[in-house]
């Protein structure tokens, strides 16, 4: 049946002759700044979805049926060029998450011929992001007779009212970030099994940076009162290096991992992103929706002007999350909507980034960081506290339920400019409103 399904797909797959060598590579690479670069083919994720057979199932064997189909669809797809590459004397790299190639060891005169390669494709500069820009306070190790207290983002989200029903047992939380440090005492005993490293190889789960496990605390921090959903467990990639930055094929990498990694999320926490209105990481995020896998993105640091949302935070499909502070007011710096040439609504909701005590990369010190990246990961906490509480919840269920139990702050007229939508709320500031995950869990 597997056979006979994916035969029927690999027909579907169209060639036709309209390649495109995007100008900036051309001119990367003569100027010798670039040897890599992404040949991008048609996108197949809407032939997935419009899938009848994957329709008709649920849990793993969704699951697995997608990710078949990817791998299938995208090999057929790219079948026709690897010669080409190869004869070229040129090595690189297959992804199944998003239809792309990663092409290395260009020069001038490969490129040249790449241009005549026949089809539909763009050959173009590999995507990159990076972390938006966090200021880091200061570093604290806490004493263990000071560490009862809970955070306030957690407290002002209401996590300790949910903690009445449930702490996030159950679910599993990815970070793609820079990493993870596991050895640190409010992370250790919560660790998954799941870890996947594009850059180092790394066996185990490691963070030179800090950042990623700075989320990660957030969302699930044991000591010291840092996580929202501290009964919950968690897996990571490391998306981003050493320094902050991260590739597509890194990136796409990692969208991979959370597909296949046993155990799957049921939350993904990215706080990274660059420029605007840009869909790239769009197939990748596709994937995740289709196999139930919440994606939760910052929506960046470029605020407080409109129109100021980072991608992929500000795209369709996810949930993009701005920045709020101790008072409840939006923060400066968290990035506004509206998103595309629609105005579509951006950030979905917001949260707590502002001054926030999470984990550090030693065995029990705690960095106090600002920014959209530390407001995302309270939100992919409270996500794992209503799954924990009503494991069958679609996207759009515990989207609807954050959205109908988020508190309403006062929104300034500044916020107000850049569109509303019917009312004060929703907006382009806060989105639907700062989350209540006690009230969306009815305490």
């Amino acid at each position: 049946m597997k056979h006979i399904l994916l035969l029927v797909l690999v027909t579907q797959v169209t060639f036709c002759l309209s390649g495109r060598v995007d100008p900036l590579l051309q001119q990367s690479v003569k100027s010798g700044h670039v040897t890599e670069a992404i040949l991008q083919l048609p996108q197949i994720i809407q032939q997935v979805k419009s899938s009848p057979v994957l329709a008709s199932l649920t849990g793993d064997a969704r699951v697995s049926t997608l990710i078949t189909m990817l791998k299938g669809l995208t090999s057929a797809a790219q079948a026709p060029y690897l010669p080409q590459l190869e004869a070229l004397g040129l090595t690189y790299e297959q992804y199944w998450a998003s239809n792309i190639i990663l092409v290395k060891g260009l020069t001038p005169e490969a490129l040249f011929y790449l241009g005549d390669l026949g089809g539909d494709y763009e050959l173009r500069v590999q995507k990159t992001v990076s972390i938006s820009p966090a200021t880091k306070v200061h570093e604290e190790i806490v004493p263990s007779h000071k560490q009862g207290i809970i955070q306030w983002g957690v407290n002002q989200i209401r996590a300790p009212a949910a903690w009445n029903v449930t702490r996030g047992e159950g679910t599993v939380a990815c970070v793609i970030d820079t990493g993870v440090h596991l050895p640190h005492i409010a992370l250790s005993s919560n660790y998954a099994g799941g870890w996947a490293d594009p850059y180092y190889s790394t066996m185990g789960p490691t963070d030179n940076h800090g950042h990623g496990t700075h989320c990660m605390g957030t969302i699930l921090g044991i000591v010291n009162g840092v996580g929202v959903a501290p009964g919950a467990q968690w897996i990571a990639c490391r998306g981003l290096d050493n320094e902050g930055s991260g590739t597509e094929a890194a990136l796409t990498t990692c969208a991979q991992f959370v597909l296949t990694n046993d155990p799957r999320p049921n939350v993904v926490s990215c706080s990274w992103g660059g420029g605007s209105d840009d869909g790239w990481y769009g197939s990748q995020v596709a994937a995740w929706r289709l196999a139930n896998i919440i994606p939760v993105f910052a929506i960046g640091n470029s605020g407080a002007a409109c129109r100021t949302g980072n991608s992929p935070g500000d795209q369709p499909d996810l949930i993009g999350v701005g920045a709020t502070t101790t008072l409840d007011a939006m923060a400066t710096f968290s990035s506004r909507g509206a998103a595309g040439p629609m105005g579509m609504l951006k950030p979905d909701f917001s949260a707590p980034g502002e001054n926030i005590l999470s984990c550090g990369t030693a065995i029990n010190n705690y960095v106090t960081m600002s920014g959209t990246s530390m407001a995302t990961p309270h939100v992919a906490g409270a996500i794992c506290l209503i799954l924990s509480a009503n494991s069958s919840m679609t996207y759009d269920e515990v989207y609807d339920l954050l959205g109908e139990s988020a508190a309403r702050p006062y929104v300034t007229p500044a916020d107000k400019n850049c569109g509303l939508y019917g009312g004060d709320y929703p907006n382009n500031a806060f989105g639907w409103g700062r989350i209540d995950v006690g009230r969306a869990l009815g305490k």
